[in-house]
């Protein structure tokens, strides 16, 4: 007969508990990184006395556009520039003589493009899209023109063609109904890239968002409209960069306003996220768009949209998302949409209107003037690996 030694209860229990951590561990995998959710500290804020509409990063700078015409008690109208370890005010003084909505910095970081409703801005006569130095302010030669708000700015992956959408119907004197392109070097309107965006004859019709395909070969757009180049598109919809042939992507379920629109780094999904009887935030496949992959409601509109490879973070007017209360700022995991428990919480009627993420940040701006229970007017940067 073999003897057996029987284990002892304690360490049976012990084996047993570890046996069942590691399992849960192994079917779950890592709950993905996430930025710390104290918001950054440092010897100032980069605080505006206006609301945020856009914020950029190029290197270690923040760029803000808004409505504000003073940050840290200085006078800054409606752009300025902040470091962003520090959040102290940099010299960077564009002074736009209105509203700015957009900033995309150029590919190679040599531009930082900016749109709104000004007619002035770095020091020269500007209709509503401009190119400024990210060192001194001053407007590049650069100089097209477009009739009515620009309230989105992209470039091609390349860098040579800038997509600029908004309210406008006509951009260098030709028709361009809310999408126009431009020579990055040139400023010339380009011949070519003509769609047309509309809520049908003598209806207002804009586009608010648009971000390009990872391989370069689509411009996927979201805002007001029922109708791109003549088809059926509710407030998405994608064209090809070159010559905006309509693409077959057509999301199901954008009834309400879209106002934002992110495409992940794989260029596998497409984040939308707008207004609808609350709001929400949908995750489209690149080519049919058809039913979301998954749609997350939220009790307020969403206006802005940053996304890493593993977490959407989310910014808007909302106080709940998924049910869950989140003060205008959250995130959500990229596969399956549950939501994150990150939850800073900012106040205000309106929250977040921008964001902004790298690999070791993501910034919201908005019209909030406490983050955390810390004072941050206008933006707000988080630390981590997002």
């Amino acid at each position: 007969m073999t003897l057996r030694a029987r284990p002892h209860p304690l360490l049976a229990l012990l084996l047993t508990v570890a046996t069942a951590l590691a399992l849960t561990v192994a079917l779950s995998g890592p709950a993905g990184a996430v930025v710390s959710e104290t918001p950054n500290p440092g010897a100032g804020t980069c605080e505006t006395n206006g609301r945020v509409n856009a914020v950029a990063y190029l290197g270690g700078t923040i760029y803000l556009g808004g409505s504000f015409t003073s940050v840290e008690g200085t006078t800054r109208n409606r752009l300025a520039a902040c470091d962003a370890a520090t959040g102290n005010l940099l010299p960077w003084n564009p002074n736009a003589n209105n509203v700015v909505r957009a900033l995309k910095v150029s590919p190679a970081g040599t531009r930082v493009y900016v749109g709104g409703d000004f007619s002035a801005v770095g020091g020269a006569a500007r209709s509503r899209v401009a190119a400024l130095s990210p060192s001194s302010g001053a407007a590049f030669g650069w100089n097209p023109y477009v009739n009515d708000q620009v309230k989105t700015i992209t470039t091609s992956n390349s860098g040579s063609t800038v997509y600029v959408g908004g309210d406008f119907d006509s951009a260098e004197g030709a028709g361009r109904r809310h999408l126009a392109a431009f020579n990055a070097t040139s400023g010339n309107l380009s011949s070519t890239f003509k769609p047309s965006v509309s809520n049908g004859t003598g209806k207002f019709a804009t586009v608010l968002s648009m971000d390009v395909s990872a391989d370069g070969n689509t411009l996927y757009f979201c805002g007001d409209f029922a109708l791109a180049n003549g088809s059926s598109r509710r407030n998405a919809a994608a064209v090809s960069t070159g010559v905006a042939t309509l693409r077959a992507w057509k999301p199901a379920s954008t009834a309400g306003i879209a106002a934002e629109l992110t495409v992940s780094a794989s260029g596998n999904t497409v984040f939308v996220g707008g207004r609808a009887t609350g709001g929400y935030v949908q995750a489209y496949g690149p080519s049919a768009g058809g039913t979301p992959v998954w749609n997350v409601g939220t009790n307020g509109d969403v206006e802005a949209l940053a996304v890493s490879s593993s977490i959407l973070y989310v910014g808007g007017h909302f106080t709940t998302v998924g049910g869950g209360a989140r003060g205008h700022l959250a995130a959500l995991r990229t596969s399956g949409g549950s939501v994150h428990p990150w939850n800073p919480g900012a106040n205000g009627v309106f929250g977040a209107f921008g964001a902004a993420i790298t690999s070791s940040r993501v910034a919201f701006g908005g019209e909030f003037t406490v983050v955390n229970g810390q004072a941050h007017s206008g933006v707000v940067q988080f630390s981590g690996t997002p």
